[in-house]
């Protein structure tokens, strides 16, 4: 889910979906958004001949049933400020593998408690998603931490976060 840009990684991702497909996982992936790369993305898909294993649904007004409906969320960014597409799949129970990029240790846990977070490259993404391919128990064990950590991400938590940040300031007479 996002705008198909370079700082959305969504190029490196279809790389790694392609080694998957190589390798011979049963995978299919949705792309939800629009971008200047995704002509340059289909292409390659073209050229590898796995079009077929990989759509385009373009922008989308209700996300969350695609992504409810999925087994894992991938985030392959670049660059991100606080992701929120990956809150929204936790919310949603989606089990999520993302890169390193700022929010995902601290929404996800320095120890991959509620999904994995792989380093920023291509080769480390690859491994989160086929560590989760390879055991199905531990896709299991994130769809449930991920309906765990979704919890904390409702209005009167976050209310309370921002009250508590500012009563924090006011007191430091920032």
């Amino acid at each position: 889910v996002g705008k198909i840009e370079d700082v959305k990684g969504f190029d490196r991702f279809a790389r790694v979906h392609k080694r998957l497909i190589t390798e011979g996982y049963p995978i299919h992936t949705y792309v939800l958004g629009e971008g200047s790369k995704k002509a340059e993305i289909v292409a390659f898909l073209e050229k590898e001949g796995i079009k077929n294993s990989f759509s385009f649904l373009g922008y989308q007004t209700n996300p969350y049933k695609f992504v409810r409906r999925s087994d894992i969320y991938v985030c392959a960014s670049r660059s991100e400020g606080f992701s929120t597409a990956t809150t929204e799949a936790l919310i949603l129970g989606t089990p999520v593998v993302t890169t390193l990029v700022s929010g995902m240790r601290e929404m996800l846990g320095e120890n991959n408690e509620w999904g994995v977070v792989t380093e920023n490259n291509e080769e480390a993404l690859y491994q989160g998603i086929k560590q989760i391919l390879d055991d199905k128990k531990s896709l299991i064990y994130y769809r449930e931490k991920a309906m765990e950590r979704g919890k904390i991400f409702n209005t009167e938590s976050t209310v309370k976060a921002v009250e508590d940040m500012l009563l924090c300031m006011v007191e430091n007479g920032l």
